[in-house]
């Protein structure tokens, strides 16, 4: 029988494997992602000044219509990626970073906000008296526990851009987030000319994750979404075959990772030594060596962190991809 802190443990490695799989993913092209997400932003919510002037009602991903403040200046925000927030320069009082916060690319950002947990506990949510929620979680069974707690606004699961777009519709901010998308998009373009690329002929990337004994395949989701979209890879036709069927990762054997193998070769992994154990393993075995990815060199080993799609983490990427994929 296993002891309370092992239970502990394997919940929190088990959540943990949920954050970094499911961490905001989307199926949306970045060329296309500004005009789908201004597209899907219009429907989707709406602002409405009141007549006191101090609220506003506005209507969020899951069609709930709340009346929120017009300026929230005490804001906690559950989910995965508090980074979307801290994309426009606005701090929560309180965010779950029990899980994710050593796991992120932007520590550095966390200091100041308080944990309410994973799964969040309302009653740290109830002691820092927030003014507005942002409710950002693949579990949504929580949300009218949440909003009973103050006014709360869903962020819908969709790419980049559109959960910005939402989150500043929903702060009165969307000229800091059109300016952040723009900066990126010119560092992101600056990037890929400093790289090189010649992608002409569809050189395809495949990611994969390893988080203990288990590997993984991504479809189109966390760094692959920078990848694919801001660098202009490819999925192999495996790994297309998923992102058809919406399927956002896959769990596979070492025995068929061969199948989903691009032209080049991400492998993400955490620090822990059960992890770097199960990569060693993978790289001396004799299924690995058959890759062309390998033989030819083109294979990137680095941290699950960057498995993340906020603006964050995708700005820090830029700054990451020319020291990885140095040849």
């Amino acid at each position: 029988m296993f002891s309370l802190k092992r239970y502990s443990s394997l919940l929190c490695c088990t959540i943990l494997i949920i954050l970094l799989l499911a961490a905001c993913g989307s199926n949306t092209n970045n060329s296309t992602e500004a005009a789908n997400a201004s597209t899907t932003a219009t429907p989707v919510q709406t602002v409405e000044p009141s007549a006191a002037g101090d609220t506003r009602s506005f209507k969020d991903a899951k069609g709930r219509q709340t009346d929120i403040p017009a300026d929230p200046q005490r804001i906690v925000y559950v989910g995965s990626d508090p980074g979307d927030l801290l994309a426009m320069d606005v701090k929560p009082v309180g965010a779950s970073l029990s899980v994710i916060g050593p796991q992120v690319a932007y520590p550095d950002l966390l200091e100041g906000i308080e944990d309410v947990g994973y799964p969040p506990s309302l009653e740290k949510i109830v002691a820092l008296n927030p003014d507005l929620i942002l409710f950002n979680d693949w579990d949504e069974s929580g949300i009218d526990s949440i909003a009973a707690i103050a006014p709360t606004v869903v962020i819908g699961e969709g790419g980049t851009y559109e959960r910005l777009k939402m989150i500043a519709a929903a702060l009165g901010k969307e000229d800091v987030a059109d300016q952040k998308i723009a900066e990126y998009e010119v560092k992101a373009a600056a990037v890929k000319d400093q790289l090189k690329l010649d992608l002409g002929s569809g050189d395809t990337a495949t990611i994969y994750l390893q988080l203990g004994k288990t590997l993984y395949v991504m479809g189109h989701q966390g760094i692959s979404v920078s990848l694919y979209d801001m660098l202009g890879f490819k999925p192999s036709p495996k790994v297309q075959e998923m992102i058809d069927k919406d399927e956002r990762f896959a769990e596979i054997s070492a025995e068929v990772l061969a199948d989903y193998a691009g032209d080049e070769v991400f492998v993400l992994g955490d620090e822990t030594a059960e992890t770097s154990a199960a990569v060693k393993d993978l790289m001396e075995g004799p299924i690995w060596k058959t890759i062309p990815a390998v033989k030819n060199g083109h294979v990137y080993v680095t941290d699950s962190k960057w498995n993340f799609d906020d603006l964050i983490t995708r700005n820090r990427l830029l700054e990451e991809l020319p020291v990885l994929m140095a040849k």
